[in-house]
C-alpha cells in the first residue's frame, strides 16, 4: 500500500511516519513543502498545499493520503482558509484525479464556530472532505504533549517547569483532554491499517476532561513543585496579542484565545468502538514521555 503523508515535517508527521516504517506492506512518499524531510527509505515529493498541478503529481501512484498539514499560527486571517480549506479541496481533487479513495484528514478538537479562524477554516476543510465522494476519516486530536512538542501543551508544560507564576487566559474554567502524542500516532496506524472504517469522524483525546487550572496543578503535582496562577482577562490579552503584533513581536496570535476558551466535544467511546484505543492519563502520559526523552 503506496500512502502520502502532507505536513510530515511535524512532530506528529516524524513520529508517524517512524511508526508507519515499521509495517513492511506500506511505502511512503511525503510531501515536502518548505521544511526539508528526510526519512530513511521514504519517497518524498515537494509540492505547495495551495498549488493543484503540484498535488496531482504528488498523488500519482498514491492508495492512501493522510493529511496532516495546516496552516497553525498565522496574523493573516484570510491565509488560514486558504491553506486549510482552499488548499484541503485542492487536495482532494488531485485525489480524484488521480482515482485514489480513501482520505484519513487530521483536524482538530478545535473545529467549531467559536474557535477562531483557525478553527472554522480546519471546520471548513472537514466540510470539503465530508462532501467528497472519497472513503473519508476525519480524526479531532485535542490538545496533544509529548516529547519534542513545543506548542500548546508543550509551551504550557515548559512554563510549569520553568516558571513560578503561570499565566491563564479567562478564569482557568476552560476544558482540556490532553492526550498524548505516542496515544495519537498508535491510533492514526490503527485507522489506516483498518480500511473498512469509512466516512466517520472520530476523536483523538485523553481519558479526561479537566479545567486549564487543573492541568496546570497536575502537572506542577507530577513535579514536586508549587506553582501559582495568574489569571488573566481575555480581552488584556487580546489586547497585549495586538500590541505586540504592531511591534511584529508574535508570541501569541489573535485566534488562540477563542481556540482555547471555546467549547470542545471530548467523547472518545465512538472512537474505541471502533479502533483499539486507551489514552493514557496525564500523569502516566508525562512518566511515558520523560523515559521516551531519556
Amino acid at each position: 500500500m503506496k500512502l502520502l503523508i502532507t505536513g510530515a515535517s511535524s512532530t506528529l508527521g516524524k513520529n508517524l511516519t517512524t511508526e508507519l516504517l515499521k509495517i513492511e506492506n506500506f511505502s511512503i512518499r511525503l510531501l515536502e513543502h518548505r521544511t526539508p524531510v528526510e526519512m530513511e527509505t521514504c519517497e518524498t515529493f515537494k509540492a505547495d498545499i495551495q498549488d493543484a498541478e503540484s498535488l496531482i503529481q504528488a498523488c500519482s501512484g498514491i492508495d492512501v493520503v493522510i493529511h496532516l498539514a495546516a496552516l497553525t499560527h498565522s496574523n493573516d486571517m484570510k491565509a488560514y482558509f486558504e491553506v486549510n480549506e482552499i488548499g484541503t479541496a485542492k487536495l482532494l481533487a488531485a485525489c480524484q484525479e488521480n482515482k485514489i479513495t480513501r482520505f484519513i484528514y487530521i483536524s482538530s478538537a478545535a473545529a467549531t464556530e467559536k474557535a477562531g479562524e483557525y478553527g472554522v477554516s480546519k471546520l471548513r476543510g472537514e466540510e470539503k472532505v465530508r462532501s467528497s465522494n472519497l472513503d473519508w476519516v476525519v480524526l479531532r486530536p485535542s490538545e496533544v504533549y509529548g516529547p519534542e512538542m513545543n506548542e500548546g501543551m508543550g509551551k504550557l508544560f515548559s512554563w510549569v517547569k520553568r516558571f513560578p507564576v503561570i499565566p491563564v487566559i479567562g478564569d482557568g474554567s476552560c476544558f482540556m483532554s490532553p492526550v498524548l502524542l505516542d496515544d495519537v500516532v498508535q491510533a492514526i496506524v490503527e485507522i489506516i491499517k483498518n480500511d473498512s472504517l469509512r466516512n466517520i469522524a472520530l476523536n483523538l483525546c485523553g481519558p479526561e476532561e479537566m479545567t486549564m487550572d487543573e492541568v496546570i496543578d497536575r502537572f506542577a503535582r507530577f513535579h514536586k513543585v508549587q506553582r501559582k496562577k495568574l489569571h488573566l482577562p481575555p480581552w488584556f490579552v487580546r489586547l497585549c496579542i495586538s500590541f505586540l503584533s504592531f511591534f511584529k513581536l508574535r508570541f501569541a496570535f489573535p485566534d488562540q484565545v477563542p481556540r482555547l476558551l471555546c467549547e470542545k466535544d471530548f467523547a472518545i467511546l465512538t472512537t474505541q468502538n471502533a479502533i483499539p484505543y486507551k489514552p493514557k492519563k496525564i500523569e502516566e502520559g508525562l512518566g511515558y514521555s520523560q523515559s521516551g526523552e531519556s
